[in-house]
Formats: C-alpha cells, sequence, structure tokens
C-alpha cells in the first residue's frame, strides 16, 4: 500500500470489512487486523516507521523497561511512511490502534485536528514530561492542546532532508577532493558532471516519490533566500516566488546535463539510496538518517566511503533553511488501555542517557542532539551533519501556535492537486516544461481554498481567525522564532 492520505480521506468513512482486509494487508506478516492492533493480546502496540532504530527500542527501550516492570509487555510494529498512514486510517476507522504510534503517512495532517477528532489522549499527568529535559521545547499548539500535554518531541526541530551525500571513492575516481565543498549549485553541477562516467551518474534523484520531492525543492528555495511556503512578513503563500522557480530549474538543469541516473523516474528514496550504494551514482540529496540507514541495510557502502557537504545555495553568500520546532514523535491513542506505561516509556526517551543511544543510531537528530553528539557513537559524518545543522538552520514560526483556530482552518482545506511537488514531477519527467505558469495557478488556488476555508469556521463554527494568523510581523530571518517571539507577536 502505497500513496499520500488527504484530509478529506483521513476523516471521512469505510466499511468495516473492507477495512480489516487492508489492515492486514498493510502490516503483512500473516496477522488478523484484530491481532495486529494487539486486539487479545494485553501487549502494548507500538508502531512506526523508523527502521534504523530498530535495535535500539529493543534492546535500550523496551527490553529494560519489560524487565523493570513486571507484566508489561511491549510489541513494535516498524512499517514505511505510507504503509503506516494506511493501516493508522484503517485502525482507527475499525476501532483496531496500537496504544502508541507516529503520525507518519497521514499527509501532514495539523496534529491539533487529530487531537480535535479524538484520536489521542493526553499523558502529561502520567508522567513528569514538563520537568524532563525537553520541557523546555514544549508548545502550546504543537504538544500542548488546552493546556492538556499529549507528546514530547523526541526529535529535534533543526535539521533538514537535503544533505549532499556522496560516494568518497566515485568522488576520488572522478578527481574530485572530497574537502572541496560546492558551496554553489553551479558547483555541485560541475562536480556531478565530473563524476558521470560511463555506467556512473553523478546523482540520483527519486523521481517517483513526489513526498520526496517536495522537501527538496522547499529546501533548495530555502537555501536561495525563500521563507519557505509562507511568507511570515505578509501571510501569503509563496510557492510562485523565484525562489521556488529557480529550485525547480536547478533539478532541470542536472537532467539537462545528463547527471542524473535514468532510472530516477521509476524510484523512491530506498530505491535511490540502494543505487546509490551500489556505485551508480555519486550524490544522493537526502536527511541525516541516511547514514543510519546505510549501516542497517548497506553497510558494506559505508565501508567504501561516504562523506558529506552542506546544502549549497546559488550563491557565495549562505542562506538559512528553516524548519519548525520539532512535533511529538509519538502519540497515545485515546482507545489505548495503557496510556501510562506509553507516558512512562515517553519520559524514558527524553533522558539524556536514551538521547546519546538515539544519536548513536545515526537517524533524525535527537530532541537534544546539540547536548549530546559529542558522547554518542557516531560516523563522522553524521557529527558533521548534525553540526551544520546548528548552524544552518533556525526555527520558523507556526501559525498554530500564535492562533489555536488556524487548526481548524487547516483540517477544512482541501488538497490541492497538482501541488508543487507533482508540478515539479512533471516538469521532470518531462509531462510539462511550464513551471512558473504551474505554481502560480497552485499558489492561486491554495490561497483561495485558504479563504474558503477561513470563511466556513468563522461563519458555520464561529472561529476567530483570519488570514493574519499566518503574518508574524516580528519574525528574523536570522534567528529562531522562540516562545519569547510569540510573547512578543
Amino acid at each position: 500500500m502505497t500513496g499520500s492520505i488527504s484530509r478529506r480521506t483521513l476523516f471521512g468513512g469505510a466499511g468495516a470489512a473492507v477495512l480489516a482486509a487492508a489492515l492486514s494487508a498493510c502490516t503483512g506478516g500473516g496477522q488478523t487486523a484484530q491481532q495486529s492492533a494487539g486486539g487479545g493480546s494485553g501487549a502494548l502496540q507500538w508502531w512506526d516507521q523508523f527502521r534504523p532504530l530498530t535495535k535500539l527500542f529493543q534492546d535500550d527501550l523496551f527490553a529494560p523497561f519489560m524487565q523493570a516492570h513486571a507484566g508489561v509487555k511491549i510489541e513494535r510494529r516498524q512499517m514505511e511512511g505510507p504503509d503506516l498512514g494506511q493501516a493508522l486510517q484503517v485502525g482507527r476507522r475499525s476501532n483496531q490502534m496500537p496504544d502508541v504510534h507516529s503520525l507518519a503517512g497521514l499527509g501532514g495532517i495539523s496534529p491539533a485536528a487529530l487531537v480535535s477528532e479524538e484520536w489521542f489522549q493526553p499523558i502529561g499527568k502520567l508522567a513528569d514530561l514538563a520537568g524532563s529535559p525537553v520541557g523546555e521545547m514544549l508548545y502550546d499548539g504543537i504538544h500542548r492542546f488546552n493546556d492538556e500535554l499529549y507528546c514530547v518531541p523526541t526529535f529535534s526541530g533543526r535539521w533538514h532532508d537535503a544533505v549532499p551525500w556522496f560516494n568518497t571513492a566515485l568522488i576520488k575516481e572522478a578527481g574530485i577532493d572530497p574537502e572541496e565543498e560546492p558551496a554553489t549549485w553551479d558547483k555541485l553541477r560541475e562536480l556531478a558532471r565530473r563524476a558521470t562516467k560511463g555506467d556512473v551518474f553523478g546523482m540520483v534523484v527519486p523521481l517517483k516519490d513526489t513526498e520526496y520531492l517536495k522537501p527538496l525543492v522547499r529546501r533548495l528555495a530555502m537555501s536561495a533566500g525563500s521563507p519557505g511556503d509562507v511568507d511570515w512578513k505578509t501571510g501569503e503563500y509563496n510557492f510562485d516566488s523565484d525562489e521556488y522557480i529557480n529550485a525547480i530549474e536547478f533539478l532541470v538543469a542536472l537532467q539537462k546535463d545528463k547527471v542524473v541516473h535514468p532510472a530516477s523516474a521509476s524510484m523512491g528514496p530506498r530505491d535511490a539510496r540502494a543505487r546509490w550504494a551500489a556505485g551508480q551514482a555519486a550524490i544522493y540529496l537526502w536527511g541525516a538518517w541516511f547514514i543510519g540507514g546505510l549501516k542497517v541495510d548497506e553497510p558494506e557502502a559505508v565501508e567504501r566511503g561516504v562523506g558529506t557537504w552542506r546544502i549549497p545555495c546559488p550563491e557565495t553568500t549562505r542562506n538559512f533553511v528553516y524548519n519548525p520546532p520539532q512535533p511529538g514523535s509519538f502519540w497515545v491513542s485515546k482507545l489505548s488501555k495503557q496510556a501510562k506505561t506509553a507516558a512512562e516509556l515517553m519520559l524514558q526517551m527524553t533522558s539524556k542517557e536514551f538521547q546519546t543511544k538515539l544519536a548513536s543510531a545515526m537517524d533524525q537528530p535527537p530532541a537534544l542532539a546539540a547536548e549530546v553528539i559529542d558522547q554518542a557513537e557516531v560516523h563522522p559524518t553524521y557529527k558533521k551533519v548534525v553540526e551544520n545543522f546548528q548552524t544552518d538552520v533556525r526555527l520558523h514560526p507556526v501559525p498554530e501556535v500564535g492562533t489555536p483556530g488556524v487548526w481548524q482552518v487547516l483540517a477544512e482545506m482541501r488538497d490541492i492537486h497538482p501541488d508543487f511537488g507533482d508540478i515539479a514531477q512533471s516538469v521532470l519527467t518531462g509531462s510539462s516544461t511550464d513551471i512558473g505558469g504551474q505554481l502560480r495557478r497552485y499558489n492561486d488556488q491554495i490561497s483561495a481554498e485558504r479563504e474558503r476555508a477561513i470563511k466556513v469556521v468563522r461563519e458555520e463554527k464561529g472561529v476567530e481567525v483570519d488570514q493574519k494568523a499566518w503574518v508574524f510581523a516580528n519574525w528574523d530571518p536570522t534567528k529562531d522564532y522562540d516562545q519569547q517571539a510569540y510573547a512578543e507577536r
């Protein structure tokens, strides 16, 4: 089962028999839907997509916890993100949800919307999470709703998913010094051309997956000076900006250079990583978890040599990449009867000891990455990436934090297609050429859809919200938009 889930699909309905069959198909392993959701076992069911964390969760979180708590049993199921989203959708409709799960594959649905739909239950009174090492990272509208704490950040918000990872051997064979960091887009193009020889290509870009292309285009646009999807000074959508157009045109230029692996159109991110690990491409833009995934699935590629550079910018002047504060990674189902156990597990995950081990797994950087990275046993490239994030990434505003009614607008908004990921895919696969025109149409459509949604929640639900909720006049592009900034807005 693949593909993302729309807001409408997520909150829609489906037949129970179909749902049960689909859940069994999604989770695999031969279990029935009831067994997969822990219907009769009494074990705490935990679902997530973090494959590189499998050994860590089992050996350093679940096993010690079960040993210290007689009678507690924890069963974890790891799935690909899209499969997990589908399984959660099915489990929700058939009252067979796991006790704890991540939100992967749910199409970017606002957690506040899911809280309002009673997907989860609060855990703040079940364990001292507010007093934990991540207590200062908790935000209303992200972790806390109606004065109730529902989750804590396991990972850091200081990250991005367009890190240039390179095969050291292929780079050296091309006569490139691995320390010759490409500061600009043109320099990266040059290195990719030099690395393209015979059956080896300079880059691999998994064009099959629009959920990969969207953040890639967004990060490249940010490296060109964009604040992201929204201009925080005006509250207007920003998809038709020069930075977004230039980001897609840069990817097109790579294809015109014939440095992109020709099978990219049929690849998802994992497929592309496997091709990279097999020595078919020299450079791959992805997140910090790239090295952790290699250690699990393609360790021989790590032994041959892997390196990393900072994200390049169009010019030598560096621009920041922006992210929101990291939301909760794991949530406790409303139906769970083991919420206290789940809350205590999450408290364990906030300790510096566990956070250090989490860093050692080399997935997304942990919440306390800056504090624990020097003590963690990590590959040098992972440490370098985490350190680069500290200087390259800033936290941007979140409208839901400043104005609680925003989540209702987001939940009401209908998906617009083609979105900018679809547009990038169509251009890069040769289906269309009008980048600017398509982005302008999308920007106009999503702007109109937001206006419609605002009108609906104001008139039909009595919610006080308008477009000003997306305006943060005191936003400083060089600084984190922190708790004080919200207070001074």
